[in-house]
């Protein structure tokens, strides 16, 4: 019996197979490894005299890349070996980690930022897919369910150990840490096992990464980010300049560990009573962005958290579970490269739009100014949840057409 016959047979029986794990060790390595680089760039680049406007655009480099390539990320992974394409961008990644350590300029640091986002247009991607080719089918969402704890768990810890070693150290130090990190996730991946796949084409095309009947949750993505994508990028120049120092890493701790309480109670929320119960989530994330600008104390800053968890952090998946239900299973890419798109962008342009608030008000304003998006998204979601409901019903019945017809078919008399 072969290696891949081995982990499909394994597979086929439990969410806990070898190859699952494999590919889990490997999601969580990587995933700490980027969170260590993310939470170290905005103070490294205030330490290199970065103005709050550089800040902004150091802490979204990396979606420069991302947004231009992930263009090519699904076709890419659809085409050639997932495990080839997953290893050569952890390298792009690695490569950008090393021009961390070495930069010695905001310029440099930015154009490695972008660097960054290229091999990380492949890597969440490619990870879920060959997660999902470990799974059974009957245990598909639960085992993606897990999957997804994985960023929590990069979150908790990255952000404590990375600025402690670089307040024990320097941050050339703390950088390379992160590069280590990272080739030990690259030998994980190394023994994944996949399985062959029939060979197609390589084409980029509109319809393959953008899905039309996605475009609502999308936009409610984007409106989160807009506001959300602000706490990360300045979070820990704000709570130095407060006096918290490296203690402010230890808000990552409290939003991840709330998360895995938070994600699965939005999502029962939701689906016993309706997308409306996304609108105290989004009163939770607006409390917590509130919160943090006036925090001055680590059990104010560890309390905005857990309201950040409970917001963002339940409303995150919400949306992306809305993504997936207005399309059909063969669209799923494109939605998900849709709602990827919008959160990218929204990352990219809170935290500019954020740093020229904070040039001409300060940190505290422009904490509390982000809620109006949230706003924002209160008024599409009321307005756009008649379409998502009738549209996921209608795309549910078709699929239920369809695989009865194929039953049908199937006992049909030759």
């Amino acid at each position: 019996m072969t290696d891949v016959t081995a982990a499909v047979k394994d597979a086929g029986t439990r969410v806990w197979n070898r190859g699952f794990t494999n590919i889990f060790v490997a999601y969580i390595l990587v995933n700490l490894a980027l969170n260590m680089s993310n939470n170290l760039a905005t103070p490294y680049a205030n330490s290199l005299g970065a103005t709050p406007v550089l800040l902004g655009v150091v802490a979204t480099g990396f979606t420069y890349g991302a947004i231009v390539f992930k263009l090519a990320s699904a076709p890419a992974i659809d085409t050639f070996n997932r495990k080839v394409v997953l290893l050569s961008a952890i390298g792009v990644i690695g490569i950008a980690f090393i021009g961390y350590a070495l930069s010695t300029t905001v310029p440099v640091l930015i154009t490695f930022r972008v660097i960054q986002g290229i091999g990380q247009a492949f890597t969440a991607t490619c990870f879920i897919a060959l997660a999902a080719d470990t799974l059974p089918r009957e245990k598909l969402a639960s085992g993606m369910g897990i999957f997804a704890t994985g960023t929590a768990a990069a979150m908790i810890l990255g952000a404590p150990i990375v600025l402690k070693i670089q307040e024990a150290t320097n941050y050339r130090v703390a950088f390379l840490v992160a590069f280590a990190i990272l080739v030990v996730g690259a030998l994980a991946v190394t023994r994944i096992k996949i399985k062959p796949f029939p060979k197609k084409k390589f084409r980029i095309s509109v319809k393959g990464f953008i899905a039309p009947e996605a475009l609502p949750p999308a936009f409610m993505q984007l409106l989160f980010m807009l506001a959300w994508s602000s706490v990360f990028a300045f979070l820990i120049v704000f709570g130095q300049e407060q006096g918290l120092g490296s203690n402010v890493g230890f808000f990552n701790t409290a939003y991840g560990l709330a998360v895995f309480a938070a994600a699965p109670l939005g999502g029962r929320l939701v689906d016993r009573f309706g997308y409306l119960m996304m609108i105290p989530m989004l009163v939770f994330m607006a409390i917590a962005l509130w919160l943090i600008s006036y925090s001055t104390s680590m059990p104010m800053l560890l309390t905005a958290a857990v309201f950040g968890a409970f917001g963002y952090g339940a409303a995150g998946p919400v949306v992306r579970s809305m993504a997936m239900g207005v399309v059909p299973k063969s669209r799923r890419g494109s939605a998900s490269s849709t709602l990827y798109l919008a959160s990218d962008i929204g990352q990219l342009v809170g935290p500019v739009v954020g740093g020229l608030i904070i040039a001409s008000f300060g940190y505290e304003t422009m904490y509390r100014v982000a809620p109006v998006y949230l706003v924002l998204a209160v008024l599409l979601l009321i307005f756009s949840r008649g379409y998502v409901k009738s549209r996921s019903a209608k795309v549910a019945a078709e699929e239920k057409a369809a695989e009865a017809a194929a039953d049908a078919e199937a006992v049909r008399p030759a």
